[in-house]
């Protein structure tokens, strides 16, 4: 029987060690920033950002946005989801806040809006999904979500995808909800999860010692790029998520073999708790439990109708 084909004696999944074998393995053995990304400026990575368009010709965004690839994604009134490829606006400024924090970190990482929210941040979730859907089939290193829905009958379709991007290759980074409610895709453990903290560093950001959120990082009064060339001071998760999906494009364009489970475990051995936290006596270790981090609660979102898919921030 060949390599490729399943042995029906063997339960679902079984592989022989032969085809097991790996021409070559990232190393992990010293998983420090400068390890990371060090050297790296994102050249390479390619960053999909979900969420209300971006303006390509902010100042703030240098060449980074790939403006013929992305994809504007609508509801018709019949319920039918239709794809519009190609160059689109930024309905409000949110889209662009985002991709000018990763590029801010990336500066060489190409970024590709994918447009799921209008005017007034408004959307429907048949839209967010599709939009989703369509930067995972595209097999983009880091997709990039700072919006959510808390309606529950799309908790699964949402999970499928996020399952099929981390299986696929695709490190989605998702903002939690800046409410203490629950949202979809932020919380699942197939996605990487962030709220805000209080740093003011960009390149500093923490383990969360209490998920379900397992990342923070800056997102309380962040001066960001909006609409009509201009930058405004935000606040909210929405703005911390970019910060850790721009360190990791970086770590992804230096180190483009790494699964997004190994990515994740690289972002958590290079948070400033995990590595300003006590060693044991007499060992070195790379593995501790961090005891402490810095959050801050948002909650600055307005209500939402149910047919809204807010963004988070």
């Amino acid at each position: 029987m060949s390599a490729d084909q399943p042995d029906p004696r063997l339960p679902a999944y079984s592989r022989s060690s032969t085809v097991l074998r790996l021409d070559q393995a990232s190393s992990m053995d010293d998983l420090s920033p400068a390890w990371a990304w060090g050297g790296s400026t994102g050249k390479g990575a390619r960053v999909a950002v979900v969420d209300s368009g971006i303006e390509a010709d902010h100042p703030d965004l240098g060449d980074c946005v790939v403006r013929d690839g992305g994809v504007e994604v609508r509801v018709t009134d019949d319920g039918e989801t239709v794809e519009r490829l190609g160059p689109h606006d930024d309905s409000v400024g949110h889209g662009t806040a985002c991709a000018g924090i990763i590029h801010g970190i990336a500066p060489e990482a190409s970024i590709t809006s994918v447009k799921v929210l209008g005017p007034g941040l408004r959307g429907r979730a048949a839209a967010f999904l599709r939009g989703l859907a369509w930067a995972v089939e595209q097999r983009f290193d880091v997709v990039n979500l700072s919006l959510g829905t808390n309606r529950r009958e799309w908790a699964l379709p949402f999970y499928e995808i996020c399952d099929q991007a981390y299986f696929s290759g695709s490190l989605v980074v998702t903002a939690a909800n800046n409410l203490p409610k629950t949202s979809f895709p932020s919380l699942y453990a197939s996605v990487t999860s962030v709220a805000s903290s209080l740093s003011t560093d960009p390149f500093r950001f923490h383990h969360n010692p209490e998920p379900p959120t397992e990342f923070l990082a800056p997102g309380v009064g962040v001066e960001v790029a909006w609409r009509g060339a201009s930058r405004i001071d935000a606040t909210g998760n929405s703005y911390a998520a970019p910060h850790i999906s721009g360190i990791a494009a970086l770590i992804r364009a230096k180190h483009p073999d790494l699964r997004p489970f190994q990515v994740k475990t690289v972002l958590w051995a290079t948070a400033a708790n995990v590595r300003e936290a006590p060693r044991p006596a007499g060992r070195r270790t790379l593995a501790t439990r961090a005891t402490s981090s810095t959050r801050a609660s948002v909650a600055l979102r307005r209500p939402v109708t149910p047919r809204q898919v807010p963004p988070q921030g």
